[in-house]
């Protein structure tokens, strides 16, 4: 059985303040009513408020003092200090030291706790900076060996801290407490559940926005693929059956050229009759019928023994009475 004794301080105000004093080994016990699972699979940060021992005494029957007690009274929380899953599943029962608090699987103890004790299953509980864990000395679920359990830290004798103390429907007073007894302690709520594995934390990785953005990638890149595969074979196509185009030519079709070499390094064409270049275009022999076989030109001489001139009007003497021969007539 759980040995309570209470210590009264008179604050500077006069108003008389108690504090539950207990043995290191028998903390206040909690009742568990009901089991809620979470996740948590990174660290959460509290504000720095949370840092300043906000110790809030509760109403009767123990008037036990609890640092940053969630519910102080009935419909009213105070979740700052706790991760969002924790103060969403949790409930305090006012009047009969009873709580709702959740599970967290996979679990990672917040910034400003400590892992108090591990299982080796995995099972962990945190505890806030400077507190120690108690477990309950009858486990009330197996599976959960420090649900129920309360983390505590011990007051030196003398030792001044301000406290808000509640009723059973609001605030009372918030004054300065001081520690009278060696066994004067304040109690915290522990956060326990499984601790997060490497297996668990390189699947959360992969999770939610990560594997959303994957998806979204993958899709890009095979319409990307797509896109460029319809192109290269509307190409095909295209090069397989040409269409005309608006000039009447046939797409692809390419104009008749004369290779380089029949103009870059060859002789030009000559006429061995006339030393005329012959064009390229020039009718190849006997295109327009047989070619009579050639015949040497024949060279005629004036039967004159001077030199006389034709007459075609100039002042020398002129052909008279000179007669070609018939047959050398044309």
């Amino acid at each position: 059985m759980t040995i309570q004794t209470t210590t009264t301080a008179a604050s500077p105000s006069g108003v008389e303040v108690k504090a539950a004093s207990n043995p290191t080994t028998t903390p206040p016990s909690v009742s568990v009513l009901t089991l809620t699972q979470k996740e948590l699979t990174t660290t959460f940060t509290p504000p720095s408020s949370c840092a300043e021992m906000h110790l809030t005494q509760l109403s009767s029957p123990g008037y036990q003092i609890w640092l940053n007690e969630p519910q102080p009274v009935p419909n009213s929380k105070f979740g700052d200090c706790y991760p969002p899953g924790y103060i969403n599943g949790y409930t305090s029962i006012q009047n009969a030291s009873s709580s709702i608090a959740p599970m967290f699987s996979p679990l990672v103890c917040p910034e400003g706790w400590s892992g108090a004790r591990t299982w080796p299953n995995g099972y962990i509980a945190c505890c806030a900076s400077g507190f120690q864990l108690h477990v309950p000395d009858e486990p009330i679920d197996t599976n959960r060996p420090a649900y129920g359990g309360t983390c505590y830290s011990n007051f030196q004798v003398g030792q001044t801290v301000k406290v808000t103390a509640y009723d059973s429907a609001s605030v009372t007073a918030t004054v300065d407490w001081v520690a009278s007894a060696t066994n004067d302690q304040a109690y915290a709520h522990p956060i326990d559940g499984f601790a997060l594995s490497s297996d668990d934390s390189n699947s959360s990785g992969l999770s939610g926005g990560a594997i959303a953005g994957i998806v979204i990638g993958v899709l890009v890149v095979v319409i990307a693929l797509l896109v460029g595969l319809l192109f290269f074979l509307k190409r095909y196509r295209q090069k397989k059956n040409p269409q005309n185009t608006p000039d009447g030519l046939q797409q692809g079709q390419q104009q008749q050229a004369v290779p380089p070499e029949q103009w870059s390094n060859k002789e030009p064409l000559v006429s061995p009759g006339t030393g005329y270049a012959q064009s390229q275009y020039t009718p190849p022999p006997g295109a327009y019928g047989p070619t009579p076989p050639y015949q040497a030109t024949e060279h005629y001489e004036l039967d004159s023994q001077t030199p006389n001139e034709l007459d075609s009007g100039w002042a020398g003497g002129e052909l008279e009475n000179h007669e070609v021969p018939a047959h050398k007539r044309n």
